[in-house]
């Protein structure tokens, strides 16, 4: 085989390997208890997403505390719940999972039931996405905002708490109050509960001074500013769900009345009909000089004399 027919070849097969060349992705690491999962955890690096998927329910002897990592769980209908015996808390914490320092963590598709005191947690300045997330029968509330992020895409609350009920908390732990960190919760979906009391819960203590709210552009419930607290409400503005109201502090967000205003309809101002004006009659006011016709005659001669002496000459 000559050299150029070798090159031509090694090009074509270049070219076929690049325009059809397999695509690979990177399965979800698959877990069926705890060990499991904190392995799968533990070997998460800063600069990948780790995707991992319960194949059953887990129960927890101890809280799970995600930093410095980017980590979607999927728990394809299971459920996470402090188990009944051996449980052990970390320090003050006694949450089931929480996204901390430098984390983002996306929780989707499972129940959250039985924790000590809350079912997830965002803590100073971790990123917490619930989606298709149910929280019940949790010991303090079903979420705690701990001068964090909560973006709430689809989370149904069941009763949580002591003896009132606590669904998402908005607070500032007295271990994080020097931090610059403020709670933030945004609404990028749904909220549902089966209780009206404390959906939305302030807590009142001397480190929270402000925390904001915010709403996607498609989002279906939104959390709103109101007074000294805080509302949801659906997508027609009625208002689902009331926080408690703590006075004093700096609450960032767009107001309840602000979003009834933007929403209502801007009223139809038809044009004043333009009144008819009727164009005057136009006169012909040109001077009758009886110019044109002479022209007419003077040219009919001329053609008529042409042709005479036409005529003449052939003769």
């Amino acid at each position: 085989m000559s050299n150029v027919k070798k090159v031509l070849l090694f090009v074509a097969v270049l070219f076929v390997a690049l325009v059809f060349k397999p695509s690979f992705s990177n399965a979800a690491t698959q877990v069926n208890d705890e060990s499991s999962l904190l392995e799968a955890i533990q070997s998460a690096t800063k600069d990948e997403t780790l995707e991992i998927s319960l194949e059953d329910d887990i129960q927890l002897t101890k809280p799970i505390e995600i930093s410095e990592a980017t980590i979607v769980i999927n728990g394809k209908g299971h459920t996470i719940s402090k188990a009944d015996e051996g449980w052990n808390a970390v320090g003050a914490n006694g949450t089931l999972i929480t996204s901390g320092i430098g984390a983002k963590v996306t929780l989707s598709n499972m129940v959250l039931e039985n924790s000590q005191k809350y079912g997830a947690q965002a803590y100073n300045g971790g990123y917490l996405i619930l989606d298709g997330v149910t929280i019940s029968d949790c010991g303090f509330g079903g979420v705690i905002v701990n001068a964090g992020t909560v973006e709430v895409k689809n989370l149904t609350l069941n009763r949580n708490g002591g003896q009132a009920n606590n669904g998402i908390e908005i607070a500032k732990g007295f271990s994080i109050s020097t931090g610059d960190n403020q709670p933030t919760l945004i609404m990028n979906g749904t909220l549902t509960s089966t209780e009206n009391e404390n959906v939305v819960y302030i807590a009142i203590n001397d480190t929270l001074e402000g925390f904001e709210v915010s709403n996607t552009e498609n989002t279906t419930n939104k959390i709103l500013v109101d007074g000294n607290g805080v509302v949801v409400t659906d997508q027609n503005n009625k208002v689902l769900y009331r926080s408690n109201e703590v006075a004093d502090l700096e609450i960032e967000g767009k107001t309840l009345t602000e979003e009834i205003k933007e929403s209502e309809p801007t009223p139809e101002v038809k044009p004043e009909p333009t009144p008819e004006v009727k164009p005057e009659t136009q006169k012909d006011v040109t001077p009758k000089t009886g110019l044109s016709n002479s022209l007419e005659i003077a040219l009919l001669v001329l053609v008529t004399s042409i042709v005479s002496i036409a005529i003449i000459k052939n003769r």
